[in-house]
């Protein structure tokens, strides 16, 4: 397998695929434009006959004799290897097949109008083939050579020619943009040429594996299998398989560099249901290259590409997909931009419908309430809901698992105190659910409790009421109120107190309602008071006795 690349006039690379022939005689000249056909005699073959069946001018096989020197034209031994330029045979024109036809891909005859290619259509010699943005065919010669085109490119076949009834082949396509990736000659027929043109060099293939691509005014060209001398202003490099080089617009080609290596996905998960799509992946080791090229699809052989991207963060990040089964390929690039070894990685999209975002209670708030009314956002093509809670965020074990048909639920059963983890998950109408929405945690922790007053002391002083109470519970403290109603509104005095101990201002005598609650020191939640009347003393008793007298006048 060998190919060779050489510099054609103003920047044009030429790659001419000749399959290897299983029998002696030299091959045409690399650089030449003209195939020659070498014809392995058979016996009862003459010259005669050969021309007859296989020469433009049939009276020219004595040409075909002095060129092979072949002393009797009547008697040729078998096995015999005939050079017979290609000039002088009879040619037919040959087609090019559309075997795939993903996206808009447009054709037009030279000079005609564009038309909407199809798969299975076959393009006419002259024909030029068009890409657009994520659209992308596959050309496919008679001897089963395959030219990927990569979305946004352009490609013209120039010449599609067939000798001696179909021994021989000659094509040749000019790559004007973008790229291709073409398998040559996969069953190793002989006596196939195929030449691609780009603006940057010339090459010989046979039954080779490489990538072609054509941007900014240089070509690059990667082989994959088989052997490539590129030659560009009479510089000539070697391309083994593994390399790469690139030629840019009247410069000899760079000398061959490795290509870099197929990056690492091992990590990458094999199930995503969130989007954006993310893959993170590390440069290859050895290597310092964090940008990649990444492509998206749903067959093995990448004939419809879904998502193509291009990242040099070693991130690549695809918007939406539909949910289904893909494979993603990547290749690194290096400095100039060759594309390295490929990467495989298969993974399933199971993003929709998508999952409802968690509105109450909060992530990292506290509810009081066992029963706390859980509420979300109404999701696109939600028919009803799935709502679980569990104690760890992993949600091994289940505290509630319930299907709701409404954006918000209250528990039927207590909730258990402490941290709880809690999500919800879209259901179409035909039964098929979603991911789970982002898990969020709040912690449930009961509103404090009635004070026990019990051990409560109360006692006046000339000009303050004294209340005396437990220590009150860890991370708590006492509110206490005094109001001259029972409904504590509105309260005359109020007073918080951390250890128990209680000053107010002594209230006038009379009946008077005393008021104690626990209040939370983490967010200031009051429990229920514990209410007590009380008939405060006069602060002077003596003092209604002087007035006496005057009463009795």
């Amino acid at each position: 397998m060998y190919k060779h690349i050489a510099a054609a006039g103003l920047l044009s690379l030429s790659i001419t695929a000749v399959a290897q022939a299983p029998f002696a005689g030299s091959l045409p000249d690399k650089a030449s434009s003209a195939p020659v056909w070498l014809y392995s005699v058979r016996p009862g073959d003459t010259l005669i006959t050969l021309g007859q069946r296989h020469l433009v001018e049939p009276q020219r096989w004595d040409v075909v004799q002095r060129l092979n020197r072949i002393a009797d034209p009547h008697r040729i031994p078998p096995g015999t290897v005939l050079r017979i330029p290609a000039s002088m045979l009879r040619s037919s024109p040959g087609q090019a097949a559309l075997k795939t036809v993903h996206g808009s891909v447009q054709w037009r005859e030279s000079g005609g109008t564009w038309k909407t290619a199809s798969t299975g259509q076959a393009l006419p010699v002259g024909a030029e083939l068009q890409t657009g943005a994520l659209a992308s065919a596959t050309l496919e010669l008679a001897n089963g050579t395959q030219l990927r085109v990569h979305p946004g490119s352009t490609l013209v076949l120039d010449t599609i020619s067939l000798y001696a009834n179909g021994l021989m082949a000659d094509t040749r396509v000019r790559l004007l943009q973008g790229q291709t990736e073409i398998t040559d000659n996969p069953g190793r027929r002989t006596q196939q040429n195929l030449r691609v043109l780009t603006p940057s060099a010339q090459a010989v293939v046979r039954g080779t594996v490489f990538r072609v691509g054509v941007e900014a005014g240089q070509t690059r060209e990667e082989t994959l299998e088989g052997s490539v001398d590129v030659d560009a202003t009479g510089k000539t490099v070697v391309v083994g398989p593994g390399f790469g080089t690139l030629a840019r617009a009247g410069e000899a080609p760079l000398p061959a560099r490795a290509l870099p290596r197929a990056p690492d996905m091992s990590a990458l998960p094999s199930r995503l249901e969130q989007l954006p799509l993310r893959f993170s992946m590390p440069p290859a080791r050895g290597e310092q290259s964090t940008v990649l090229w990444g492509q998206v699809s749903q067959d093995s052989n990448f004939d419809a590409i879904l998502a193509e991207r291009t990242s040099s963060a070693g991130v690549l990040s695809f918007a939406d997909l539909p949910n289904g089964r893909y494979i993603l390929r990547v290749r690194a690039l290096d400095a100039l931009g060759l594309q390295g070894l490929e990467a495989r990685h298969g993974f399933t999209v199971a993003a929709r419908p998508f999952a409802p975002a968690l509105q109450a209670p909060g992530r990292s708030a506290t509810v009081r309430s066992p029963r706390p009314v859980l509420r979300w956002t109404s999701a696109v093509d939600a028919a009803r809901y799935r709502v679980q809670a569990s104690r760890s965020g992993e949600f091994a074990q289940l505290l509630l698992d319930q299907p709701v048909t409404q954006t918000e639920w209250l528990p039927t059963d207590d909730l258990p105190e402490g941290k709880l983890h809690w999500r919800v998950a879209s259901i179409t109408a035909q039964g098929e659910q979603g991911p789970w929405s982002p898990a969020a945690a709040f912690s449930y922790k009961p509103a404090p409790g009635q004070p026990d007053l019990g051990q409560a002391a109360l006692r006046y002083e000339a000009d303050a009421l004294l209340l005396e109470l437990p220590a009150p519970p860890l991370e708590h403290h006492y509110r206490v109120s005094v109001s001259a109603t029972p409904g504590m509104a509105p309260e005359d005095q109020q007073q918080n107190s951390f250890d128990g101990a209680v000053r107010l201002p002594r209230p006038s005598g009379g009946t008077r309602f005393l008021g104690v609650r626990l209040v939370d020191n983490q967010d200031g939640t009051a429990g229920p008071p514990m209410l007590q009347k009380i008939d405060v003393p006069s602060r002077y008793p003596y003092m209604w006795m002087l007035g006496l007298p005057l009463l009795l006048l």
